[in-house]
């Protein structure tokens, strides 16, 4: 443990030491997020920085620096998580004095939420309909529940309730980077609980998908995709994703373009934030109406029908 007397201790050895107080007390693929951030954007740009002279400052500085400007608000978001629980960690340890003025505080980058139109969404429906295996259910069963690449991958017939018409997110399947020093691949395929308490949810199934699960049931503990005991690579479950929309010519959108879809018709169709909310996982409504705050130019056309209607309403004889 480094101590405060010492005054030749830089911000990246309070780092390395914080990251080895995590690591018994999260997930695998949690701390090597960290480790990444910690070693890609933390320490090149303040980790030499002595703890003696360490200020708020500096560290409101950093996120000016151009390399950390266009990162992702996510990833903005652990970075702040990671300097202010290290610092809590240095001063509950006695290595670094308190720094009582930081607040860092960062700006929502504008950005358009991409989804499927309601023509793109019906082309799409119908041809994997008209498929009807198992993997075309699995993108169906996204389409009208807004569940994560790695929740579907990751889904269990035992997670399928067909008497309640419903499903539970019980666990994920995730691609993260291999630190083994005998690997010979750069990343590796985990399965673990979902990242959050939020994300452990049930969500009604519509009754078209429980008829269509319905003839490829299968033993409780097989996975829903496989229908073995190995789960669907999310890279390859993706790229069957990719090959269907070439196929219909449709946009090549990722993924989760079938998350946003899903969100965006339920708000077109008067869901409330709160249900939309619980049902995608978030841990707060607020996370839901930051990202799903655009509203469609069908939603304005139907307010200005309803001004118009309510300002002059039509008469019946």
């Amino acid at each position: 443990m480094l101590f405060l007397k010492n005054n030749k201790y830089s911000y990246s050895q309070l780092l390395n030491e914080w990251l080895s107080s995590k690591k018994k007390d999260i997930k695998e693929q949690s701390y090597i997020k960290y480790k990444n951030i910690v070693e890609s954007y933390i320490v090149p740009i303040i980790g030499d920085y002595n703890l003696k002279i360490l200020n708020e400052n500096q560290i409101t500085n950093f996120f000016n620096n151009d390399k950390i400007i266009n990162l992702s608000l996510s990833t903005k978001r652990t970075i702040i998580y990671i300097i202010k629980n290290s610092i809590e960690f240095g001063v509950e340890n006695k290595i670094i004095k308190p720094l009582n003025n930081l607040d860092i505080k960062i700006k929502k980058p504008k950005s358009k939420i991409i989804y499927l139109t309601k023509s793109e969404q019906e082309r799409l429906e119908q041809y994997l309909k008209r498929q009807n295996d198992i993997k075309s259910i699995g993108i169906l069963i996204c389409l009208y529940t807004g569940i994560r690449l790695g929740e579907i991958c990751g889904l269990k017939w035992e997670d399928i309730d067909f008497y309640n018409k419903s499903l539970s997110i019980n666990r994920t399947v995730q691609r993260i980077k291999n630190n083994d020093i005998n690997a010979t691949t750069k990343t590796k395929k985990i399965i673990s609980s979902p990242k959050s308490d939020a994300s452990k949810r049930v969500i009604p199934l519509p009754s078209f998908l429980i008829e269509l699960l319905r003839k490829y049931r299968s033993c409780p503990d097989y996975f829903v995709l496989t229908n073995d005991t190995f789960f669907k690579d999310t890279r390859v479950y993706e790229k069957y994703f990719e090959n269907i929309l070439r196929k219909n010519d449709l946009r090549l959108l990722n993924f989760h373009t079938l998350r946003h879809t899903f969100a965006t018709r339920c708000i077109e169709s008067g869901m409330d934030i709160k249900t939309l909310s619980e049902i995608l996982g978030h841990s707060s409504y607020h996370i839901t109406l930051e990202i799903y705050v655009h509203s469609t130019i069908d939603q304005k056309r139907s307010c200005i029908d309803n001004l118009v209607n309510y300002v002059n309403p039509v008469v019946e004889y």
